[in-house]
């Protein structure tokens, strides 16, 4: 499968027809610069173009990605060999962007560090300065809870759903789609008693420690919420 071969052979087709690249541009609806790429090998069809310029010049798709007439007896293994050329093509493309990500990545990094260090040293000491010990329970006590939370709702995400109680999925059909919708529900449960468990620990900023209670409260009201419409969903009503 290579771009130039593919382009050459719908050149050699247009020509057969007596057709301009503006006169197929208009006929499979594309423009004509995209007819001159594939002419000179800078890019291949998409799929709808293909289907298209298979059907309007009586060739197959795989003779086109080949681009060559192709006799009946090698059909197939030339179609394995554009498969193949097509995955391997496809996997250069994940590569290429991926080094790309990462290039992008480490220059936005190496830009934005020396700005953020002395940023984050800076909050870093007003938070050091600010933290306090002295709801060491509540915050031990609330954390407990988060990881509790996680742990449970994780098991049930991935089918133990013997941790609820059986009268709560007896109606259930879709047991799948019930453990993985309830998983992720208790599991989002934990996100505002973690937050309320870390500004515990500054309990002379009153700020902080409204910001707190109002993210448990909030929180739990959309998770209980959301864990109600679960179970009325899969199991066709609340009891």
């Amino acid at each position: 499968m290579n771009a130039k071969d593919c382009g050459k052979f719908v050149t050699d087709l247009r020509k057969k027809k007596n057709l301009t690249q503006k006169q197929l541009a208009e006929i499979l609806n594309v423009s004509d610069k995209a007819i001159s790429r594939w002419e000179t090998g800078k890019g291949f069809p998409d799929v709808n173009s293909l289907l298209a310029l298979s059907e309007f010049f009586g060739v197959s798709v795989n003779e086109l990605l080949a681009g060559k007439r192709i006799e009946e007896e090698k059909l197939t293994e030339i179609a394995e060999e554009n498969v193949i050329q097509a995955i391997e093509t496809k996997e250069k493309e994940v590569k290429k962007k991926k080094l790309q990500m990462v290039i992008c990545s480490s220059l936005f990094i190496a830009l934005i560090l020396p700005a953020a260090i002395p940023t984050l040293i800076y909050s870093f000491d007003i938070i050091a300065s600010n933290v306090s010990l002295e709801n060491g329970a509540e915050f031990i006590g609330l954390l407990t809870v988060a990881v509790f939370l996680v742990a449970s709702g994780f098991a049930i995400k991935k089918g133990h759903i013997s941790l609820l109680h059986s009268y709560h999925y007896r109606n259930v059909v879709d047991r799948d789609g019930y453990c993985n919708s309830m998983g992720k529900g208790i599991m989002l449960m934990s996100i505002p008693t973690f937050v309320c468990s870390l500004t515990s620990l500054f309990p002379h900023i009153r700020f902080v420690q409204v910001l707190g209670t109002s993210v448990l409260i909030i929180g739990y009201v959309i998770t209980v919420a959301l864990l109600f419409k679960y179970q009325y969903k899969y199991n066709g009503g609340l009891f």
